[in-house]
């Protein structure tokens, strides 16, 4: 069992990168502390909006059960949607970490159980899938138990419910990834697997933002929520009268007074793990396979022209700069945990900020309505403000720059042995962020054509405007980075999404708009303050720490050792 545990801190510090919180004589890091108290504040802060999200969208349903005079589907609701959402996040997890760097590889080499391996990744996967199962069920359990007034054996047959929920769908997850994984070799390219979930995640948060919008939509009339909701109220009902599970657990939570029903799901529940425990036995083995394959390298034999073509595109003679910035770009799409995590931001958020408004108007009127509000509540320049202020916070928040030394750490050694001044391989991070800054300001451009039909003269203030503060917020990024670069990492993850830099930079970002928000509202009544505070301010701050950041760049690079 020690190796099992082991295991299973190799998995929790590789997944969630949490802060330690001793330095390395064991004592108590005030550092350490600091990123701990911070962790658990962005953690709060996450269960804390989801779960006023499932409050309300629950709380509507309440309304409309107690109308129709069905409140044991409000239970058969959140018990099937709220499984159904964490099994869909089960089976992208699973898919996605089968394989996450080369020492999978080493572990399987260890003389530990092959099922240890597995069952120690299921683990530490289903913990917050498990935190998720308590805001899509239990928020639903809980609101019906305090509307009801019921016994405290309610709640433990609930936790026991959630409990039996999340190990059933981690375990399925597995036996649908590691059968698949192990029959094709399409699904063991990881770069490509990491792209079709992502994408594949895009279109379940698209899915659940319209679901959302849609039910909060209707939530002030129960009348109309309770049409939208029959057809699944009739399939339900005939689902509850077919599955006698599902009546067991519907009845466990319906007469929780009953001790017998908690019992049995005490029951349930060991028979659950022994089930669990035997099915990972089975399928361990192929696992280790399956891992093992991941590393296999393929080789494609080139004809002549192919190799000509290959070898004028790779060696093609380029100023330093350009083949500085161009592996730049490379490297960051070549990753998919890079891409999908940084510039497809600049898709993602306008697309989901998209699907919000179409499905809480509904129709073209209703837009063309919005658009009329806009344009009598903002006056131009104020139109002009939110729109520079969007386009640089989305041309910022890609988190390039400041994890920019961080994604390099396993090749900053290698870096330092070119030809090449360390001041151009600073600048090439710069401009890489400065690339994806522009687009982001073309981003916003578009958005306030769209909704508030800029003249050509308002869209170059725009793009001037989002450009220079993006590029701002690029170099302070960089600034961050280089002054604190996170380069003890196994995984791509703990650079990218894990990295401490990426929340401190999101977090300033939104402070500092906020703050030139106001004070252009408050003191920009002119067009001529309007630029001086969005454009000439910026840029001259940007100017001056740019010439002071060359010289500290190129100091710190030399110190650095992976």
């Amino acid at each position: 069992m020690k190796s099992l545990a082991a295991i299973i801190r190799f998995y929790f510090s590789t997944f969630y990168a949490l802060p330690a919180l001793r330095d390395s004589s064991g004592k108590l890091s005030p550092k350490g502390l600091l990123k701990g108290v911070g962790t658990l504040a962005l953690f709060i802060y996450v269960i804390g909006v989801f779960g006023y999200m499932a409050w309300e969208v629950y709380s509507s349903l309440y309304k409309v059960f107690a109308t129709l005079g069905l409140l044991r589907l409000m239970l058969v609701y959140a018990l099937l949607y709220g499984s159904l959402l964490v099994a869909i996040l089960s089976f992208v997890s699973s898919f996605s970490t089968v394989y996450t760097n080369e020492m999978e590889t080493y572990l399987a080499t260890l003389p530990a159980k092959p099922v240890f391996l597995l069952a120690g990744k299921a683990l530490a996967l289903a913990v917050p899938q498990f935190f998720i199962a308590l805001l899509s069920i239990g928020t639903g359990f809980l609101i019906y138990g305090i509307s009801a007034g019921v016994s405290a054996l309610f709640y433990v047959n609930a936790l026991l419910e959630i409990i039996l929920a999340v190990i059933v769908v981690s375990v399925l997850g597995y036996c649908i990834s590691i059968p698949l994984l192990s029959v094709s070799k399409f699904f063991r390219n990881r770069d490509r697997m990491l792209v079709l979930i992502g994408l594949a995640m895009m279109v379940i948060i698209l899915f659940f933002n319209a679901s959302i919008n849609r039910l909060l939509a209707s939530s002030a009339g129960p009348e109309e929520l309770a049409v939208l909701l029959r057809g699944s109220n009739e399939a339900f009902l005939r689902l509850l009268d077919a599955l006698p599970p599902l009546q067991f657990l519907l009845g466990a939570l319906l007469s929780a007074a009953n001790p017998l029903y908690t019992l049995g799901l005490l029951a349930c529940l060991m028979s659950v793990l022994a089930a669990s425990y035997g099915l990972l036995s089975v399928l361990a083995p192929r696992y280790t396979r399956v891992i093992q394959g991941f590393s296999e390298q393929y080789v494609r034999r080139m004809n002549r022209t192919q190799t000509v073509a290959f070898l004028k595109a790779s060696t093609a003679r380029r100023g330093k700069l350009v083949s500085l910035l161009l592996r730049e770009l490379w490297s960051m799409n070549r990753e998919p945990v890079y891409f999908l995590n940084g510039p497809f931001i600049i898709v993602l958020m306008p697309v989901v900020i998209a699907v919000s408004l179409v499905f809480s108007l509904g129709n073209q009127g209703s837009l063309n309505e919005l658009r009329s509000a806009a344009g009598s509540l903002l006056s131009p320049l104020q139109q002009v403000l939110l729109s520079s202020l969007a386009g640089a916070f989305l041309g910022s928040a890609t988190s390039i720059t400041c994890t920019a030394l961080s994604r390099d750490a396993k090749h900053i050694s290698y870096m330092k042995t070119l030809p090449v001044s360390p001041r151009l391989y600073l600048m090439a991070k710069l401009l890489h962020g400065l690339v994806f800054g522009l687009a982001g300001s073309l981003m916003a451009v578009f958005l306030g054509i769209f909704l508030f039909r800029f003249n050509v003269l308002r869209v170059l203030l725009v793009l001037a405007a989002s450009s220079t503060l993006s590029a701002l917020f690029n170099l302070a990024g960089l600034y961050i980075d280089t002054l604190n670069p996170q380069l003890a990492w196994e995984n791509p993850v703990a650079a990218m999404k894990q990295n401490v830099n990426a929340v401190v930079m999101i977090l300033l970002e939104m402070l500092i708009l906020a703050g030139t928000g106001v004070a252009a509202f408050a003191w920009a009544k002119t067009w001529l303050l309007l630029v001086l505070i969005l454009v000439v301010l910026p840029l001259l701050l940007f100017a001056v720490l740019l010439a002071l950041y060359l010289p500290l760049g190129e100091q710190r690079l030399k110190t650095l050792e992976v």
